[in-house]
């Protein structure tokens, strides 16, 4: 037996350099997000996240239950953003939503007599100036959802279709068009988006090489039929994260909207199979600088997809029972306390 495998065989020391070895993982996270954060950058992608921010924030106080006249200094604080915009973000869909949702806050207080009438005054003098009729409006703000009758939802056999659907990843030699992924695409980014920063980017790999190099990263390839599927790779930007408690916030957004993604691919009828990204620091900054994917992204999960065989064989992947995953906490079991000093520090 080497040396190697001799000490490998030592559970103590083994232990030991595997927690090195994560600390040394985390240590890199810490300083790559300290590096890209929505704070400290002045890049027009930064620029739009926080206009994305503010937007939000203006629209949920516009959808209270009982709204009150609000928001006068972040309408303020946007039109600024949006005055002070640089070329690249005024021709992004960001500017847009900024542009849109002043004019939705402007209608919102026209008939209050409690609005803040400077900051009215304000943002109805900065929207006649920037005001370009050449340019697309979007329709941010608020709308209404039309009641439905609940038992109309059973008529769609939604219980049907999560259950036929299955991880393959034999795949047919018809090649899934560019039409389908954008629609399936579309649909995904529909997904929840923490403040509608829609960070999420889903990059298809084509060319063979960087295939090649996507396929032998991944961990879960095999079996993956490799020359008929397309492979991708989700990732988010860490530029959109505002503070540390944000830290994870890009791998939610990468989880749901990968999981949407899948469901729109086998609505077209088409096949995939989530892989797991469960490499090192090294093994990513290489990945991410060999496929020519900006720095500033993180990789969240690959996937392959393809057109499924007639008959496929796939694992049966038996799910635990519901009393093992879901749990009813009595309120009385529940502790009365309130938010960290910290916590309520970060949010303000």
């Amino acid at each position: 037996m080497s040396l190697k495998k001799r000490l490998k065989s030592v559970d103590s020391l083994r232990q030991f350099v595997k927690r090195i070895k994560i600390h040394r993982e985390y240590f890199y996270d810490a300083r790559f997000m300290s590096s890209h954060l929505l704070d400290g950058g002045r890049a027009s992608s930064h620029e739009q996240y926080r206009i994305m921010l503010r937007v939000h924030s203006l629209e949920k106080g516009m959808a209270y239950r009982t709204p009150r006249s609000f928001g006068a200094a972040k309408a303020i604080a946007l039109a600024h953003m949006l005055d002070n915009a640089s070329a690249e973000t005024r021709t992004s869909t960001a500017y847009r939503m900024g542009e849109s949702v002043l004019r939705a806050w402007l209608d919102f207080h026209s008939d209050r007599d409690d609005r803040n009438q400077d900051a009215y005054e304000t943002v109805d003098r900065f929207l006649d100036s920037a005001s370009d009729p050449d340019v697309e409006r979007c329709e941010a703000g608020v709308k209404t959802i039309s009641e439905r009758d609940p038992e109309a939802w059973r008529e769609i056999p939604f219980d049907e279709f999560v259950a036929s659907r299955h991880s393959t990843r034999r795949y047919t030699s018809s090649n899934v068009s560019d039409e389908v992924l954008d629609e399936a695409v579309h649909l995904a980014m529909l997904s929840p988006s923490a403040c509608n920063r829609q960070m999420v980017r889903l990059h298809v790999i084509d060319d063979h090489q960087g295939k090649r190099l996507l396929y032998d990263t991944l961990h879960g390839t095999g079996g993956v039929d490799y020359d008929n599927c397309r492979i991708g790779l989700i990732t988010y930007d860490s530029r959109s994260l505002e503070f540390y408690g944000e830290r994870n916030q890009g791998y939610l957004n990468a989880g749901l909207f990968a999981m949407t993604l899948v469901y729109a691919l086998h609505w077209k009828g088409v096949g995939s199979c989530l892989l797991q990204f469960g490499n090192t620091a090294s093994e990513e900054r290489a990945l991410i600088r060999d496929l020519g994917i900006p720095d500033y992204e993180r990789a969240a999960v690959g996937i392959s997809l393809g057109y499924l065989e007639p008959s496929d064989v796939v694992p049966a992947s038996v799910r635990r029972n519901v009393t093992e995953v879901l749990r009813r906490d009595a309120s009385d079991r529940v502790a009365d306390i309130g938010a960290p000093d910290e916590v309520i520090a970060a949010r303000a």
